[in-house]
């Protein structure tokens, strides 16, 4: 019998079930999708770079023979290290690499080292995650260069460098754990042994670097080497520990989160359906219930036969949820699988299963829980059908005759939704999660792609952008270099003003002198106007900016004093301003107007234009067709570079959320709007007995939602741009952010994707009325 009240009901309600079947659907898609694509990244990052045998710790200074032995005798002498390698490499500028005719050129930003295949760590693999050997006349190249610049198997690039040119055939494009993070700026090129010998014989001393790598002692944490290190007064070019390379791919594991996190959201909103659908379908069913328990049905068996619906719902939906994540997954996950070796195994299936099976277990003590009401239906309730015809709550009372410039319609729907307002928390709670899901991603992907963010990783905030020069260089030249470019800048009548962006090896020295870390330091000449959480930027030479995380680890605030060491002068510095920044975890330092360094690591120019907005973009490319040797960039560009494939992820994720949320949004609204009809029967039969016509009736059912919508839009774009930003937030504090603003863009938020919301919301009712024609005035009677 139970079977054929089942298969009565699922008839009776196949829009309803329809729905629920489509809403499991995708919320097990997602979490599957999501929770695999979380396990696949962390692990496949973790063991990728265990894979390649990544060293605890690593630098790069110049290869003299003074600092080779100065090395030497430091790694015997450190009880934290195990083993050290060294490896020769030769510096490179992306204009020395001459690529085939219509492939893009390497951003000059983008720092270059040329080397050997190595052996014993930092290891590299390639496309098919094996490794490889190359012959006189071959090249490899990282995963990376190959996205930006288009290369293909088998074309030729030339190197051409002092004294010595060489062309070569691209064989291999490899995977590097070590440096091939898109938030690395400095890659590896690999060549044979042979062409490595005949390139540096030829090269001046000062084009050769030397990298130490260096494995610590099981049980030590890498960063013990780095704080051994800081001891030493060794000038080094480039540095970085293991911890630092996991850190460097957060980036992928920051798309997976959010995936999961919108899960998490989408489940909540299929959950209120779900909790609507089912008091309704009891509401509707009390006359059944009471007639069933006045026979002798217990409550467990009653509630039984409601459970075996939604039972095969929810492990129709798990199912179809799990088995559509897997291509989604798969999809989702092959940018990554480009540059790091995913480990092969069921384990990532494993998880969607047991995703999609958690899924359809809490839904299922979901629905249970929501049927408690079965247990206080009694016989006498199916002759009442539910209702004691009792009122304990006064009516929000509106007065037709008072609003005489009121439309009947609008009239209704105010009236309804005023003294029914609680009926529609299920539908006002999905359109606010609705709006905030699909609004936070686009603030977070306005606020990466303004030009402003490029200042979170310590770059001056400017319309261009020249090549980063990675050279210990005098400043003085530098700043003979900058007089130059302003003339010539002057000369040819482009309206810019210049300023060199330098950096700056600096070293804290801890108050005991133990927990010393070197950190990069920056200065901007002539000075520009820079954002700092607390404070004034510093101006006198005993003057210093520090990030938020070393005012928090160190315990630095604001008029303490802070020991630095620059260009080997240890001095000390009065704390003036608190900023943030992205690299480096986070740690670095701001140097004043008035203290000028001698030496600068690095350096680059960045030139703001004198004229409106609108004309800026023609003179940009003016200026890279008249300096096209300094290799220009506009701040998007530059900010491209610099992130690599990320932006991009964040717009594919855009576009699969803003579709899942409309379909969402349908097919909720679209369910709502029918069990309110279905409903409404007597009450719709009585309006058209009283004259109201079909289309007035359905314009009062539009009206009805889309004041509740309108309502919950405000507060789901309030909700995104305030909720959002804590937990955006949240997120990039894992790169050294303790704060950031959303970029919002008014015409997107406030206009075009709340219009989109109400075009499908509209679709929903209008596609949902066609039964209101089927209500005739003799169904005033039904019961």
């Amino acid at each position: 019998m139970f079977l054929i009240i089942l298969k009565k009901d699922l008839k009776r309600k196949k829009a309803m079930n329809i729905v629920l079947f489509v809403l499991i659907t995708l919320a097990s898609t997602l979490v599957a999708s999501s929770s695999n694509l979380m396990y696949s990244t962390s692990t496949a990052i973790n063991s990728f770079i265990e894979h390649s045998k990544v060293a605890d710790f690593n630098i790069t200074l110049a290869n003299t023979p003074e600092y080779n032995h100065d090395i030497e005798v430091w790694a015997k002498s450190d009880k934290n290290i195990s083993k050290s390698y060294s490896d020769l490499q030769i510096g490179l500028l992306s204009k020395e690499i001459r690529m085939p005719e219509g492939r893009k050129s390497i951003a000059g930003n983008i720092g270059l080292v040329l080397s050997e295949v190595p052996a014993e760590v930092n290891l590299v693999f390639g496309a098919d995650d094996e490794r490889f050997t190359l012959q006189k006349g071959e090249i490899a190249l990282p995963m990376s260069i190959q996205n930006a610049t288009g290369l293909k198997l088998g074309d030729k690039v030339a190197i051409e460098l002092k004294g010595i040119s060489k062309t070569f055939a691209v064989t291999v494009f490899f995977k590097d754990a070590f440096m091939g993070s898109d938030l690395l700026s400095l890659k590896r090129m690999m060549i044979s042994a042979e062409d490595f010998a005949d390139i540096r014989k030829v090269q001046p001393g000062e084009s050769l670097s030397r990298q130490w790598s260096f494995t610590a002692v099981p049980g030590t944490d890498s960063g013990m080497l780095s704080a051994d290190f800081s001891k030493e007064d060794l000038p080094i070019n480039f540095e970085i520990e293991k911890a630092l390379v996991k850190t460097s791919f957060l980036t992928d594991q920051i798309i997976s989160a959010m995936l999961f996190v919108i899960s998490v959201f989408l489940i909540f909103i299929a959950f209120l359906t779900l909790r609507f659908t089912i008091i309704s379908t009891l509401q509707d069913d009390y006359k059944e219930i009471g007639v069933m328990k006045a026979i002798g049905f217990k409550n467990s068996g009653i509630r039984g036969l409601y459970l075996a619906k939604y039972s095969g719902l929810a492990v129709a939906g798990g199912t179809a949820g799990f088995c559509i994540s897997l291509p989604l997954t798969k999809l989702m996950s092959r940018k990554i699988s480009q540059y790091i070796i995913v480990p092969g195994g069921i384990a990532g299936m494993l998880v969607s299963i047991a995703s999609a099976v958690v899924i359809v277990a809490v839904t299922l003590l979901f629905c249970s829980m929501c049927m408690r009401k079965i247990n206080k239906a009694s016989p006498i309730d199916a002759i009442r059908q539910g209702h004691t015809g009792e009122r304990f709550k006064a009516s929000r009372k509106i007065y037709l005759h008072k609003s005489k410039a009121l439309p009947t319609a609008m009239f209704l729907a105010l009236s309804d939704v005023l003294n029914r307002l609680k009926s529609y928390t299920a539908l006002i709670l999905t359109f606010i999660l609705s709006t905030a899901i699909i609004i936070i991603p686009i603030n977070l992907t306005n606020t990466i792609v303004t030009p402003k963010f490029i200042g979170y990783f310590g770059t001056t905030v400017a319309d261009f952008y020249t090549k980063s020069e990675i050279v210990d260089k005098p400043v003085t030249e530098v700043q003979l270099e900058l007089a130059q470019l302003t003339a010539d800048f002057r000369d040819k009548g482009i309206p810019v003003s210049l300023s060199a962006d330098y950096t700056i090896n600096t070293k804290y020295i801890s108050d005991d002198g133990l927990s010393n870390r070197r950190i990069s330091g920056t200065k901007t000449e002539p000075s520009t106007d820079s954002p700092y959480l607390k404070g004034v930027a510093p101006k006198l030479k005993n003057e210093i900016a520090i990030t938020s995380i070393m005012s928090k680890n160190f315990q630095k605030d604001l008029g303490e004093n802070i020991e630095m060491e620059i260009d080997g002068i240890r001095n000390t510095f009065l704390i003036t301003g608190i900023f943030q920044t992205i690299t480096n975890e986070g740690y670095m330092v701001r140097l004043a107007d008035d203290f000028t360094p001698f030496q600068v690591a690095a350096y680059q120019y960045a030139g703001n234009i004198k004229l409106p907005e609108d004309q800026k973009a023609a003179v940009i490319n003016e200026v890279k067709q008249q300096f096209s040797g300094l290799e220009i960039m506009s701040a998007s560009d530059l900010l491209s570079v610099t992130t690599g494939g990320f932006m991009g992820q964040l717009k594919n994720i855009n576009t699969l959320l803003t579709v899942v949320v409309c379909l969402i949004t349908f097919f909720i609204t679209s369910l709502f709007v029918r069990l309110l009809i279905t409903k409404e029967v007597q009450g719709i039969a009585l309006m058209k007995s009283l004259g109201f016509t079909n289309g007035v009736i359905r314009v009062w059912q539009v009206l009805r939602i889309l004041i509740l919508m309108l309502g919950s839009i405000i507060l789901g774009v309030l909700l995104a741009n305030h909720l959002g930003e804590v937990l955006i937030g949240l997120i990039f504090s894992m790169f050294g952010l303790t704060e950031i603003n959303f970029n919002i863009v008014p015409l997107q938020v406030y206009g075009l994707y709340p219009l989109l919301i109400l075009v499908v919301v509209v679709l929903a009712v209008y596609s949902s009325c066609g039964q209101i024609r089927k209500i005739q005035v003799w169904n005033m009677n039904q019961e």
